[in-house]
């Protein structure tokens, strides 16, 4: 009974944390709206181009453009001062309304000539790349200030409400509703980011500056966005081949990743280990494994499926990045670009390996293996990268339904408790005489007599050999350093990340 008290107020809490700042609600359900029209959707971009005799669908040109977007931003991101100045956001907002326009100019047959059609298709994309990016990247930056939890509460009401408009959209009778859309979207966007970035500045005095902390590689982050990554491009190839893709499958798909979200990591409070390793994941390959083994007849569950795993990743990895920008003190446009450009080159990769591979096999049977092979691929790739040193080293004890604030006290209390092998009540006392308690405020607390407080109090001191509580909360600091904000997250970063 108290536990599901517990659990409404989080929901309270939550729902409140999201009415505190509507207008980046606004934003945040404009980006991701914008994101599903030109990334899942394929009117502005439709039919294919050769690639050495390879037909490869058109919106792997955007895939790749983002890429490199992404690397430029990544290398120039200790020059970008400009980021917090009007016109910077205004610039990223043309991008995005010039590209869309000159993609739809060509595509509704304004361009006569092929050549200057070829233009306007490739300047489209670049600048459309672009704006995205950049907005990207400052949202990413908006989301760093407000930590973790806030991120993924934000990232589910978006996504809800985004599949809502976008099933709108799609069932709307006029087919240039669409067209609209990512032309009047960006603006909606940018004067909601604008409103969010004052009210957020205003309420935390939040710096927007980029942090001067020694940059470090997050692999793992890398490693798992371009395996998301891949996993999209390859369901993009298969649905590319056989004509078929419904809205309803996208709003499905992200109706079920926001729901996913509150559930295992904002009510059950999962850690990014489990929530990446073991649901994300296996999601993804699971909606493969039905593509592969029904085949036609489960066609709409298995793209739900993967659509849902890879929206989920998606939600999670948001969360994070934020971490990383406010917890470990990195830098919001190196956090943003690095891993958007290994999951857009990822993108791009599984596009490439999955029209290759069905052009080489007779239809039915790359129908059947190719899915089956990437599950099995997937599956792989989530017991690699999920192992012991997550744990050690971050993900394993970053539970972003937890208060940001108490995650660094709570993980080196996790610690200790694991390498000098804690008992459960062992580390309950432990927990509150870190957090200021008296003997007597932990024994009303946990419901124990004093004594049975000290006994627990002095075995605790005999196996971490220390002989009071000054020393003690000594010794649980400094490993507490392993997640500070400071230089000293090399460990979290290289290995954890």
């Amino acid at each position: 009974m108290e536990r599901a008290r517990h659990r409404q107020s989080d929901l309270k809490r939550m729902v409140l944390g999201v009415r505190t700042i509507p207008s980046l609600f606004i934003a945040l359900t404009s980006y991701k709206l914008l994101a599903v029209l030109l990334f899942m959707e394929t009117f502005l971009l439709p039919g294919t181009f050769d690639l050495g005799g390879l037909a490869l669908p058109a919106c792997t040109l955007l895939f790749f453009a983002c890429t490199l977007v992404c690397l430029l931003f990544a290398v120039l991101f200790r020059r970008l001062t400009f980021f917090d100045s009007g016109w910077y956001l205004g610039l990223l907002t043309a991008c995005i309304v010039f590209g869309v326009f000159l993609l739809l100019l060509r595509e509704l047959g304004g361009v006569g000539n092929e050549t200057l059609a070829a233009v306007c298709r490739g300047l489209g994309i670049a600048l459309t790349a672009a704006g995205l990016i950049g907005v990207h990247i400052e949202i990413a930056r908006i989301m760093g200030a407000l930590g973790m939890t806030q991120t993924l509460t934000f990232g589910v009401a978006a996504a809800f409400a985004a599949a809502v408009l976008y099933l709108g959209l799609a069932a709307a009778p006029v087919p240039q509703g669409r067209w609209a859309a990512v032309l009047v979207l960006p603006f909606v966007l940018a004067a909601a980011f604008q409103r969010a970035r004052q009210t957020v500045r205003r309420s935390r005095k939040t710096s927007y500056g980029e942090p001067e902390a020694e940059v470090l590689v997050p692999y793992r982050f890398i490693a798992t966005s371009v395996a998301q990554g891949a996993a999209a491009g390859l369901l993009m190839a298969l649905l590319s081949s056989s004509g078929t893709f419904r809205p309803s499958w996208a709003a499905a798909g992200y109706l079920l990743a926001a729901g996913l979200t509150l559930a295992t990591v904002l009510v059950c409070k999962l850690d990014f280990n489990r929530s990446v390793y073991q649901i994300g994941f296996p999601l993804v390959g699971l909606g493969l494994l039905l593509a592969g083994v029904a085949g036609a007849s489960l066609e709409t569950a298995s793209s739900v499926l993967q659509i849902a795993g890879f929206l989920y990743l998606d939600l999670v990895l948001w969360g994070l990045g934020s971490y990383l920008i406010k917890n470990c003190g990195q830098p919001a446009t190196w956090v943003a670009s690095c891993p958007t450009a290994s999951l857009m080159a990822g993108r791009t990769l599984g596009v490439v390996l999955g029209c290759a591979a069905l052009s080489l096999l007779p239809d039915e049977t790359g129908r059947t293996a190719i899915p089956c092979v990437a599950a099995f691929c997937i599956v792989v790739v989530a017991l690699l990268l999920s192992n012991g040193e997550n744990l050690r080293t971050g993900w394993g004890f970053v539970h972003p339904g937890d208060p940001d604030e108490d995650e660094n006290e709570l993980r080196a209390c996790q610690i200790v408790a694991e390498d000098f092998g804690l008992t459960q009540r062992e580390f309950d006392v432990l927990r509150r005489i870190m957090a200021g308690d008296s003997r007597a405020d932990v024994a009303r607390e946990l419901f124990i007599a004093p004594n049975t407080v000290k006994t627990h109090l002095h075995a605790v001191y005999a196996k971490l050999d220390v002989h009071n509580v000054h020393d003690l909360r000594a010794c649980v600091n400094d490993r507490g350093r392993t997640f500070s904000s400071s230089s000293e997250n090399d460990e979290i970063l290289e290995n954890g990340a």
